[in-house]
């Protein structure tokens, strides 16, 4: 199902195994963000479309790097991360065939498995420290593995010529995944509040970025630029 014409489509993730949900439990801290809130691990793939699918190669693993003109808080700097260890093809395939991206030319992507946890007056709920963004990418896909004990994180969808302004504000429950047009929106998701103080409360999703593989953000070259790459230039 290809994205509709404000540039989104909303897909139903497929069924969360109990080791999926658990492999979340093992994410390091991320230590590059201001508020120690956020749990993460990351990979990045090569895709090329051949014999009618699309084919997935892991590539080998290096830091994190994005543009700061796209990410004020924590780019241009190298972001260390495990590997993610967990099998996610399955959703990285339905979300790439809900884009209808073009298989003539092959892709890039970057994977992010994220854990967000909450603590009232210990661990503020940050979900975008950023606020409304783009993230720099031709498409991403957003899908939320679980919600324990929280409640909040309002995600919305703002049109390009207009951040202010939002065309979509929806909340996605646990099983439910969005893709977007990076290109054309600006995406940003509220902060979680835990339900019960006294009990753990996060929320769990995983995150795919898709960039064409002659704009990839990956190697050498993209690493200087990126690190050399004055914010907002």
């Amino acid at each position: 199902m290809p994205l509709n014409e404000q540039g989104y489509s909303l897909v139903d993730l497929p069924e969360i195994s109990a080791a999926t949900e658990a492999s979340f439990g093992e994410l390091g801290l991320d230590n590059y963000v201001p508020v120690k809130n956020r749990y993460r691990r990351f990979a990045q793939y090569r895709m090329d479309y051949a014999d009618g699918a699309w084919r997935f190669d892991r590539l080998p693993h290096r830091a994190y790097i994005t543009y700061p003109k796209f990410n004020p808080v924590a780019g241009g700097i190298r972001r260390e991360y495990m590997p993610i260890e967990n099998d996610f093809e399955d959703v990285i395939r339905l979300a790439t065939d809900a884009i209808s991206l073009d298989p003539s030319t092959p892709w890039q992507i970057n994977v992010h498995q994220i854990r967000i946890v909450v603590k009232r007056g210990e661990v503020e709920g940050v979900v975008v420290p950023e606020g409304a963004h783009k993230d720099g990418h031709e498409y991403v896909f957003i899908g939320v593995y679980s919600r324990h004990n929280v409640t909040g994180a309002e995600m919305t969808l703002r049109p390009d010529d207009d951040k202010d302004t939002p065309f979509l504000t929806t909340t996605l429950p646990a099983g439910k995944g969005v893709v977007i047009d990076d290109k054309i929106l600006w995406h940003d998701v509220s902060d979680i509040v835990p339900i019960d103080e006294d009990q753990p409360a996060y929320r769990d999703t995983l995150i795919v970025s898709y960039s064409k593989w002659s704009e990839r953000w990956y190697g050498d070259q993209f690493e200087r630029e990126a690190l050399l790459s004055p914010q907002g230039a």
